[in-house]
């Protein structure tokens, strides 16, 4: 009886591993409209753990449009944005291992990357204050060393 418990939680751990998921922790970043007009950036890795587009955003009806690859399943990086109301938000990741890119903006719309200027890029339109989830992957299932850059624009 104790091996079929067992076998039940590890199967349950990786049901739930199987999408990018926004209520695990993050490294946490600060950082405000204003000071973004210049593009800011940080390290983090782009990690291939979760397989997309996953099961768990179909039932929950997360568009993924063409985003195709490998995702971690924390986030790579959550910024605490502020300021951000007179602006628009450029969301970049930059990786030699092709990255893919998927943001989460504090009102819980998902974002997909775009490839532009041998990048991932997206635009977020009323980016709301708060945080602002960023998933960096790979297209392949790779990982390696990945740059994350925010820049905004005045309306």
């Amino acid at each position: 009886m104790k091996y079929s418990v067992l076998i039940f939680i590890g199967w349950a751990g990786m049901a739930q591993a199987s999408c990018p998921d926004p209520f695990l922790p993050a490294e946490t970043y600060n950082a405000t409209g204003p000071d973004l007009i210049a593009p800011q950036s940080w390290a983090v890795q782009a990690t291939a753990e979760a397989q997309v587009p996953c099961a768990d955003w179909a039932e929950n009806d997360v568009l993924t449009h063409e985003l195709v690859g490998y995702l971690p399943i924390a986030p790579s990086a959550v910024f605490n944005l502020e300021g951000m109301a007179p602006h628009i938000l450029m969301v970049m990741a930059d990786a030699q291992c092709d990255p893919i890119l998927a943001v989460r903006s504090g009102d819980g719309l998902w974002h997909f990357g775009q490839s532009a200027n041998d990048r991932q890029e997206v635009v977020v339109w009323g980016a709301p204050d708060g945080p602002l989830q960023v998933w960096v992957g790979s297209a392949r299932q790779t990982s390696c060393d990945a740059t994350v850059i925010l820049e905004t624009f005045d309306r």
